[in-house]
C-alpha cells in the first residue's frame, strides 16, 4: 500500500482546482448571429408548448411592436388567452431561416404549426388534429443585458397546401 504525503495530497488537490479553475473561466466561444437568434426561437418554442407565458415572453422585447401596431402587452394577452383556452397542444416549427444584419442584429422567417394532438411528428399532427399555422417573419436583436429579443414580427396564417 503506498502512502501520500500531507503535502502531495495538498498538491493534487490544488492541481484539481486549478485545471477545474481553468475550464470554468476559459473563454466560451459566442454563438453567431444565427445560431442565437435560432436557439432562442427554439426556447420560445419549447416554452409556448409548455405553455409558460412568462419563458416566452423572455425572448419579447420591451420595444416590440407588429406590423399590426401590436406591442408586447397585447402580444402577452393573446398568448394567455390562447394558453387558457387550451386551443393547442403541440407546436412544430419549420423552415426556419436566419440572416445576420450586423453583429447584434438578425432577421428570420418560420412556420408555427400549432396542433391539438399529443403527436410527436409533424406528418402525424397533420393527420390527427385541428391546426392553425401562421408564417412569422421578423428582427431579433442583442439587448443590453446580452439577451437575444425579438424587436419586430409580422405573421399571416398559412394555407393547408402551405404547410409541408
Amino acid at each position: 500500500m503506498v502512502m501520500l504525503s500531507r503535502s502531495k495530497v495538498v498538491g493534487v488537490a490544488l492541481a484539481l482546482v486549478a485545471a477545474g479553475a481553468v475550464l470554468f473561466f476559459w473563454p466560451r466561444r459566442e454563438p453567431g448571429v444565427p445560431e442565437a437568434i435560432t436557439r432562442q426561437v427554439i426556447t420560445m418554442t419549447r416554452a409556448a408548448e409548455q405553455k409558460d407565458i412568462s419563458g416566452v415572453m423572455e425572448g419579447v422585447s420591451e420595444r416590440f411592436k407588429t406590423d399590426g401596431g401590436w406591442d408586447n402587452r397585447q402580444v402577452r394577452g393573446v398568448l394567455t388567452g390562447q394558453v387558457l383556452r387550451g386551443q393547442w397542444v403541440r407546436i412544430f416549427t419549420t423552415n426556419l431561416e436566419v440572416h445576420e444584419v450586423s453583429p447584434s442584429q438578425g432577421d428570420f422567417q418560420a412556420r408555427f404549426i400549432f396542433g391539438r394532438s399529443q403527436a410527436d411528428n409533424l406528418k402525424d399532427l397533420a393527420a390527427d388534429s385541428v391546426l392553425n399555422a401562421y408564417l412569422i417573419e421578423g428582427t431579433f436583436e442583442k439587448e443590453t443585458d446580452g439577451e437575444w429579443r425579438i424587436v419586430r414580427a409580422k405573421y399571416r396564417p398559412l394555407e393547408a397546401s402551405e404547410l409541408l
